[in-house]
């Protein structure tokens, strides 16, 4: 993200430093490693290190059995009963088939239909099946610094979070925060984010559930204020969404911020991502707290990205009654290298750690990284920098400090700012980059830019890298890549921000 609030910001935390060991204090060590669970492929190329746990479940208790060299405990013989006459027992035996019969026809037939609820039709005091498992979560370093507890916690929490997102639901997380007021809050906000997310991925046309899922943490910090302890983790995953097919989708770069009590509960938590982000500035600005707060939250976040989903298939409706009817008529003098700029933007997307191009300007600390990347795209794609004109006029990055005159030094901020490189696109004229503003979503092509917007503003920039069709050939989705948070072969509809437009790039004027 470029130029968001100040509640928008990303920190990418790099340069903390380990809390030193206070002498004189016994330091909690996490018992040795378990043996490990089998890796994915993709775990065992791009971190073979990495330290696999997965969430503990109750086991059932085995049967017990006789010891080895004791003879088995006796059976009770049924009692031996006179021989008589055969036919009293065979017609008791008809009757019997008969009611079986009987029986298992009704049952047949007042069988409950598809989807009605089942809830009836356990026995009373059965439990209801165990929701299995989707994924697993695994500590890529730092993890053994932690406390037994820390650890189980942190790997419940992203589990189930994670498998309530594979399911488009809401999770329940109470049970793992503290009892304070501010606890109980966390524990709110968290629920809603992650049910915001699900709610905004079950209004799109494709089907964002997940198959399955990896999530991979890495502590960057742990510090303890009295018996509380403080822990920052960059967060990554790897997720198989249903209407892919098996492919794999990968974030990465996902800071998030607990702090414990000594029995492993959470009493704070912030998260840096789209919904959590979404959710937490909303509800920032509500004149009630608590449950009712959050509520009404979800319904203004809710009723907005209904509105945006509806926009956007409404785009689409125009775009399948007359493809060829979306063209804006721009023209330029040479074209732009598509391929050049999606193969740039896999280079410098990173998969479980963030990965940054040394020759440019990095900033993530500064609003976000996300624009500056996208820039980066286009002029590996062939776009020439422009110095031409004035401010927003230009596009142009040569240094860090900022500079609007007609040379060729210095920045332009629509290098790097969201809405800056929007203004940059619609002004422009004569030499440098074409593009077309607001186009027709669904006429987007590999190397082109999305720009996500919530709640009125314009927050995000990324690079278009694949066209999703259905079977008839039309375009459903699309796959992006971004910085901020680093990104890869990510659904566009997978965002909790619904609002989107499109830069359609045609090329340059020379």
């Amino acid at each position: 993200m470029a130029n968001p609030p100040e509640g928008w910001k990303y920190h990418s935390g790099a340069g903390r430093r380990q809390a030193p060991e206070q002498p004189g204090r016994p330091v909690r060590r996490a018992p040795a490693k378990r043996a490990a669970p089998r890796r994915s492929s993709l775990e065992t190329r791009y971190a073979p290190q990495a330290q696999k746990r997965q969430v503990r479940r109750p086991q059932q208790q085995p049967t017990r059995r006789a010891p080895s060299g004791q003879p088995a405990p006796r059976q009770v013989a049924p009692d031996r009963r006179r021989r008589g006459s055969l036919l009293p027992w065979g017609l008791a035996a008809l009757i019997s088939c008969l009611i079986l019969g009987f029986t298992f026809v009704w049952s047949t037939q007042h069988a409950l239909p598809a989807g009605a609820d089942a809830s009836g039709a356990l026995t009373e005091g059965e439990p209801a099946p165990a929701v299995q498992d989707l994924g697993e979560c695994v500590f890529r370093s730092g993890g053994d610094a932690l406390p037994q507890e820390v650890q189980d916690t942190l790997t419940e929490w992203f589990v189930r979070c994670y498998n309530a997102s594979a399911r488009l639901e809401a999770p329940q997380l109470d049970d793992l925060y503290g009892q304070s007021a501010d606890a109980r809050e966390a524990c709110l906000l968290d629920e809603a984010s992650v049910g915001f997310i699900s709610q905004v991925r079950a209004m799109q046309p494709v089907d964002l559930t997940m198959t399955g899922f990896t999530i991979g943490l890495t502590v960057e910090d742990c510090s303890w204020e009295g018996e509380n302890i403080t822990v920052t983790l960059q967060e990554d995953d790897q997720i198989q969404f249903a209407f892919l097919d098996g492919r794999t989708s990968s974030s990465c770069g996902i800071e998030n911020t607990f702090t414990f009590s000594a029995d492993g509960k959470i009493l704070a938590h912030e998260k840096t991502e789209d919904g959590f982000n979404l959710v937490r500035d909303v509800y920032s600005r509500q004149s009630s707290g608590g449950e009712s707060g959050v509520q009404s939250t979800l319904s203004q976040l809710t009723a907005a990205a209904k509105a945006d989903v509806d926009k956007l298939s409404s785009q689409r409706q125009q775009y399948l009654a007359d493809p060829d009817g979306q063209s804006s008529g721009l023209s330029c003098d040479m074209a732009y290298d598509r391929q050049a700029a999606v193969d740039y933007a896999r280079q410098w997307v990173g998969l479980t750690a963030m990965t940054r191009n040394p020759q440019w300007g990095i900033y993530d600390d500064y609003g976000g990284n996300c624009n500056n990347f996208t820039s980066q795209c286009l002029y590996a794609g062939g776009i020439p920098m422009d110095i031409y004109g004035y401010d927003t006029q230009q596009w142009k990055w040569y240094s860090d400090v900022p500079n609007s005159y007609v040379e060729a030094r210095g920045r332009s901020s629509s290098w790097s700012g969201v809405d800056e490189f929007y203004t940059y696109v619609k002004e422009n004229s004569g030499y440098g980059l074409v593009a077309e503003a607001d186009a027709n979503l669904y006429t987007a092509q590999p190397g082109d830019v999305l720009q996500y917007g919530a709640d009125g503003e314009w927050k995000h920039s990324v690079l278009v890298t694949e066209v999703i069709s259905d079977t008839s050939g039309q375009p459903v989705d699309f796959l992006i890549a971004s910085n901020t948070t680093d990104r890869i072969d990510w659904p566009m509809s997978a965002y909790a921000y619904a609002d989107v437009r499109l830069i359609h790039v045609l090329g340059y004027n020379s």
